[in-house]
């Protein structure tokens, strides 16, 4: 979620002085009773109303739906011809439907108000204004009393979220000091975008280190997709990476497809590192691109009309035969996993980097006038009948990413505080490779962290400013897995040997 989730579209109190006597307070305390009893009867007579003629005590005890309906409105009347003032409707009908999607427990299930609504029409057009964060609720929490605060899917490229550092896994505290626990995901978002030049404070929690930055927003312009040739010593390999699952998508990759293939293209490097999902009509159409039978994916749900198979068509953007790895991460969620699970499946491509966020369920949103809300309708299944909804999936080949301790951690905000790299780039604003490895060794003597993690945090810091590169030969240890494993004889046979996700799932059981 760009800084939320995408979804399928479908008369005054009466007081007594306290130098009164106690026979002064008798009137009030009166009123007060009867106000209390009225109030009492006025319920059961509501209950009555839409009583089956049982004893009182078994309906008040055992309310069936269509009667927690009838009581709820009749509250909803209560309310409004009772309370002390003269309530707003709009807020008590939509405080109702709001306490009531809240009561679900779902963090993707919540009401939308007017700016939210928008911010998440927004999301499907790629373009708003914010910081740059997919967000979503943190799903789990060490133990019951741990807060359940903002999660940061993935930072989004050339964004102000990108060049601070911002990571996928990082935990959202405060947003301008205010704790983030209570809110959900759509609040959260509403909070952090804004207009273009405005500012936000983020509070943030990396393992046991925090930290604080504060963001000017700019307008955040998403691509459905980055693509590049990388030439190996033993040829052209065609690189892919999807940024974003909105209308665009399918025919921006079809028309990608198509060009590198007539180029010579054969073999394929599909990304969807930290691509937390988006519409499921646009992985569907991309994954018919790849696949000529079968079922991509399917719903189910407690409605017929979600109960569905998506299934793919006989014609291919490339041919069957053209080599496929798609690498993924624990950003990668939602459609995302959609994708990786159809192709995993079906043994079109082999998945290679990090386990999968988690994330198998679909939501649909529902306008009301302005405002609406959005709610799980259905979860979704890979094409060998798995759901991965807080499970994720594991890739075929398993390449982890450097991972700081929290002490290492400590130490990198201690050489930022102490700002040698940025007094190094004041003298050296483009070093080269072998200036920044120099730079990295003198500072791995001061600092207890990696060279190598030294090494690209200055190299880093040199490119804050300029656009982001499509991919990273240096430092990005899966894609180099990725481009020796495409072109090795062991390909086909790793392939082949592959296990769907319900043959990983019966292993397990």
């Amino acid at each position: 979620m760009n800084e939320t989730e995408t979804s399928e579209v479908r008369t005054p109190v009466e007081r007594t002085p306290v130098e009164h006597t106690h026979a002064e307070h008798t009137p009030v305390v009166r009123k007060r009773l009867f106000s209390l009893l009225a109030f009492v009867v006025i319920l059961a007579l509501s209950f009555i109303t839409v009583a089956v003629p049982e004893s009182y005590a078994q309906q008040a005890k055992t309310p069936d739906a269509k009667q927690y309906s009838q009581l709820l409105q009749n509250i909803f009347q209560f309310i409004l011809q009772n309370y002390v003032e003269e309530p707003d409707p709009t807020k008590l009908y939509q405080g109702a439907v709001k306490g009531m999607l809240d009561s679900l427990g779902d963090p993707y299930s919540a009401f939308l108000d007017e700016d939210m609504m928008s911010d998440l029409m927004s999301d499907t057009t790629g373009t708003y204004g914010g910081v740059g964060l997919y967000i979503s609720k943190q799903t789990t929490v060490p133990t019951e009393d741990t807060p359940r605060y903002i999660e940061v899917v993935s930072p989004i490229e050339d964004t102000p979220a990108w060049k601070e550092g911002i990571r996928s896994g990082d935990l959202i505290t405060k947003i301008d000091g205010e704790d983030t626990s209570p809110l959900s995901v759509d609040k959260a978002s509403a909070k952090i975008r804004g207009e273009a030049g405005t500012t936000v404070t983020l509070t943030f929690k990396r393992g046991n280190y925090e930290f604080e930055v504060t963001f000017t927003r700019s307008k955040i312009e998403i691509p459905a997709i980055k693509n590049a040739i990388i030439t190996t010593a033993s040829g052209n390999i065609g690189y892919i990476r999807i940024v974003e699952w909105n209308p665009n998508t399918p025919v921006r990759m079809k028309a990608v497809l198509q060009d590198m293939h007539a180029q010579g293209i054969d073999r394929w490097i599909i990304d969807v590192r930290s691509n937390p999902g988006g519409l499921l009509s646009s992985v569907v159409d991309v994954c018919d691109l790849f696949l000529s039978s079968g079922v991509i994916v399917s719903t189910k749900g407690r409605t017929i009309s979600e109960n569905y198979e998506y299934k793919a068509k006989p014609d291919l953007a490339i041919p069957a035969t053209d080599r496929i790895i798609v690498m993924t991460n624990q950003g990668s969620a939602s459609a995302s996993e959609i994708f990786a699970g159809a192709m995993k499946d079906t043994k079109r491509a082999l998945l290679l980097g990090q386990k999968t966020y988690g994330k198998g369920s679909v939501q649909q949103i529902f306008p009301l006038d302005k405002a609406g809300f959005k709610l799980t309708m259905a979860r979704y299944y890979t094409p060998s009948g798995v759901n991965i909804d807080k499970v994720g999936i594991e890739p075929d080949i398993k390449v982890p990413e450097p991972e700081l301790s929290d002490k290492e951690l400590a130490e990198v905000q201690r050489l930022y505080d102490a700002g040698d790299i940025a007094r190094f780039l004041l003298k050296n604003p483009t070093p080269s490779v072998e200036q920044r490895k120099q730079f990295a060794a003198e500072l791995a003597q001061k600092y207890t962290v990696p060279a190598l993690i030294l090494e690209k945090l200055v190299r880093d810091e040199s490119e804050r400013s300029q656009p982001a590169r499509i991919y990273d030969l240096e430092y990005d240890v899966q894609l180099q897995k990725a481009l020796d494993l495409i072109e090795s004889q062991d390909f086909l046979n790793q392939l082949e040997s592959a296990k769907t996700l319900a043959d990983l799932k019966k292993s397990t059981n």
